[in-house]
């Protein structure tokens, strides 16, 4: 008895808090949103966070510390929340709008079984072939498709605001496109760990600390 005693500890020492788990996904929302934010102002986003972000897309597992393998994946996503928890949030304007546009436009999505079952079926298949990385240009054009015809259905659609320059870059659009698909997922598994609006309100200081401790992780979530 004493045995399992003990292996229940260490197992809940172990065991990621809910609170941190999602302070992660929203994390995931905002690298989402704020990576379309720098590729539609500059053509360019932060490599890494970019393939983390497009990776979660087709890892299927509800545990965040199974899609991203660190914090260091989610940095410019964390980096977004502190800047937003600040109340530092004039820079991010376009940034929040895209989030709460996310936040609809997946609540739309849960009521479509058929898109629904597209995704699903699309990401399964994207699974199953390994020709390509994520972040291969035919693989985040597979993702953008995937998202022209399912949530680009959907009414209103998101409005990415930007350089033309960039926006009419077709690679650039294919890459926003994949990340807004990417950002979706993200609401999802928020919202699957019990994420609400009105947390960022109540849960504002302990959410801020929250981001800095990760901030200052620099270990894998299985270490």
């Amino acid at each position: 008895m004493v045995i399992f005693a003990l292996a229940a500890l260490l197992l809940n020492q172990n065991t990621m808090s809910n609170h941190k788990q999602r302070t992660l996904a929203l994390a995931s929302i905002l690298q989402s949103t704020a990576l379309v934010h720098q590729l539609a102002s500059t053509g360019q986003c932060n490599p890494q966070s970019n393939k983390a972000s497009l990776s979660s897309i087709v890892n299927q597992s509800s545990q965040i510390e199974e899609i991203f393998e660190s914090p260091q994946d989610l940095k410019v996503g964390l980096d977004s929340l502190k800047i937003i928890l600040d109340s530092k949030t004039k820079s991010m304007q376009n940034i929040m709008l895209y989030v709460i546009s996310l936040i609809n436009l997946e609540k739309k999505l849960m009521k479509q079984s058929q898109l629904l079952a597209k995704i699903s079926s699309e990401i399964e298949y994207i699974n199953k072939q390994e020709f390509f990385e994520i972040n291969h240009s035919n693989s985040i054009a597979r993702l953008a498709e995937l998202y022209k015809n399912t949530l680009g259905s959907l009414n209103p659609t998101i409005m990415v605001k930007g350089e033309q320059l960039y926006l009419s870059n077709q690679h650039t659009a294919n890459n926003i496109r994949a990340l807004l698909l990417a950002g979706i997922r993200a609401v999802s598994l928020w919202k699957s760990l019990g994420g609400k609006t009105w947390h960022l309100v109540l849960n504002k200081k302990k959410t801020l600390q929250e981001a800095r401790d990760l901030c200052a992780n620099h270990l894998k979530f299985a270490e």
